[in-house]
This record gives C-alpha cells, sequence and structure tokens, in this order.
C-alpha cells in the first residue's frame, strides 16, 4: 500500500513538473503568423474599448487604438509616403519630443485631437510583420492581439538591421482583422519577413511589396522617447528589436484597409534568402531597449 501510494505521489509530482515547464516556455507572443478569422464574441475585451487601463490617458490612448471598422465610401482621404507622413507631423513631433498625452499643453491639444479623428492612407513596402505582446489595449491577451506592420520607404532585401532607416508603425487590431481577413489581405503575402514567437526573422520567400494602408491617425505617446523613435536603426536590442524601431510616434492604427499597389504576385521561393530563418547579430555593447515591452 505504501509502495502505490509512493508512486501516485512521483506521478503527481512529475505532472506537477511538466505542467510547470510548459507554462515556463509558453511563448510571450502569439504563434500567428498569419492573419485569421477569429470569433470576438469569445475576448474578454470586446465590449471594453479602455482595455483595462488604469490612468485617464492610458484608457483615452486604447479607446483611440480600439476603434472600428469605418465606412470609407466617399471620403476624401489624405494620401502619404514617408517623407508627406513625416513632414505632416513634424511640427508636433519638435513640440513633444519624449511628452506624454497627459502633459500635453492647453495649447498642444488642440493640434492632437483633429489630427487624431482623421482617416489617412499610407504607402511604403512591408518588411516586416508580426504579432504583437499582450497588452493593456487587448485586455492582456495573447490570442487577441495587434499585428505590426514595419513599412519602410524602399524596399529592404533584409530584415530591419543597424544602419537602416527606421519604419512607419501601421497596427491591425482585433476589431479590424476579421475584415481584412475576409477582404483575401494576407501579410505572408506581402511582407517580406515575419518575426516568430521566438524572435528571428522567418523570410517570406519573396520581397517586400508596396501596399496602401488605411486607416485612423494615432499619436502612440507610449512610445515617443528617444529608444524609440529615431530616423535610423542604432542598435539590435538583446530582445531582438531593432532600436530605435520607429520614425515617429505617428502611426496608423487601427489598420482598416490594405491595398497592394504593385499588382505583383508574391516572388516564387527561388528569390527568397538563402536561410530559412535569419536573427539579427547583437552587438555586445548593445543597450536594452525601453522597459515598456509593447511594441
Amino acid at each position: 500500500m505504501q509502495i502505490i501510494s509512493f508512486v501516485r505521489l512521483l506521478i503527481g509530482a512529475f505532472g506537477v513538473l511538466v505542467i510547470g515547464i510548459a507554462f515556463a516556455v509558453r511563448p510571450a507572443i502569439s504563434e500567428d503568423r498569419e492573419l485569421k478569422e477569429f470569433d470576438l464574441a469569445q475576448w474578454d475585451c470586446r465590449d471594453r474599448p479602455q482595455g483595462i487601463a488604469k490612468t485617464p490617458d492610458g484608457a483615452e490612448r486604447n479607446r483611440l487604438k480600439n476603434r472600428s471598422m469605418s465606412d470609407l465610401a466617399g471620403l476624401n482621404l489624405r494620401s502619404m509616403d514617408t517623407a508627406a507622413f513625416l513632414q505632416y507631423g513634424a511640427a508636433f513631433d519638435a513640440q513633444t519630443k519624449s511628452t506624454r498625452r497627459k502633459d500635453l499643453t492647453a495649447a498642444l491639444r488642440p493640434q492632437l485631437d483633429p489630427r487624431e479623428k482623421e482617416i489617412a492612407s499610407f504607402d511604403g513596402y512591408l518588411v516586416l510583420a508580426y504579432a504583437g505582446p499582450p497588452e493593456s489595449t487587448n485586455c492582456g491577451s495573447m490570442d487577441f492581439h495587434d499585428w505590426h506592420l514595419e513599412l519602410f520607404e524602399q524596399p529592404l532585401d533584409h530584415p530591419p538591421r543597424i544602419g537602416d532607416p527606421t519604419p512607419i508603425i501601421c497596427e491591425i487590431t482585433p476589431r479590424t482583422q476579421n475584415a481584412l481577413y475576409r477582404n483575401n489581405v494576407r501579410l505572408q503575402a506581402l511582407a517580406g519577413f515575419i518575426r516568430a514567437p521566438d524572435m528571428s526573422i522567418e523570410p517570406t520567400g519573396h520581397a517586400a511589396r508596396k501596399i496602401r494602408v488605411t486607416g485612423y491617425l494615432l499619436w502612440d505617446d507610449e512610445h515617443n522617447g528617444a529608444a524609440d523613435v529615431g530616423p535610423v536603426i542604432r542598435s539590435i536590442a538583446p530582445n531582438g528589436y531593432h532600436q530605435p524601431w520607429r520614425s515617429t510616434a505617428w502611426e496608423i492604427h487601427p489598420v482598416i484597409k490594405i491595398e497592394p499597389l504593385d499588382a505583383t504576385e508574391a516572388l516564387s521561393s527561388s528569390k527568397s534568402p538563402a536561410s530559412p530563418s535569419l536573427t539579427p547579430s547583437i552587438p555586445s555593447s548593445t543597450p536594452a531597449i525601453s522597459s515598456n515591452p509593447s511594441r
């Protein structure tokens, strides 16, 4: 009897150990490598556009990020390339370096509000796409996540690396993903590279394609410091992210529509990089990226 009890104890301990290991190696971000259609009714954040923000400015930012699809018919949309996008926000950026929206002056606030109500189109090359991490905007969900799109002025034949210009960031949200998926938008057919959950870079087998992204303008003041914003990539952080990782705190978020502009089907795998998975080299003196992991 004592032997049986001892065996049961060992089995139980082994089960706990296995569960513990499985939890420990669970990825910090979704395993998704492509858009999909999902049931928003299963998302505990569906009716909480403010997410789980704990501050008024955080709730405001989340509500802006969580705007739903809009009818674009009849709208006279502002259309911008990289130069025009940066120029559009240049004056505001110059006055708000490293500033958060809660600290905006009474003079600056009227400059921000009208712009964040605007829907605009941005043209660029989709070099890199990846699933975003759990964050307060999506109530900490790993499965119902944003998609981060890094659009560059010129196509890169490699993942973003030191010395490259920084991209403009555009983000697909759970509230807009289904419509894009139903409209046959596929990131594997558009992006040159996809970042995997282990932070390695996976080539898609074709060059980055030029696309037009349409959606709401958003000033993401959470990423408005020197570690995040700059014209050229200076380093690759230990977690694999390039730093700085964006040209401006302004972005298209949420993305409502995506259109390929090159009229070219995805190129054959014969033109893909030689390695099936590329991981950016990390200089030994690389400084860590900002402590907030949300991108």
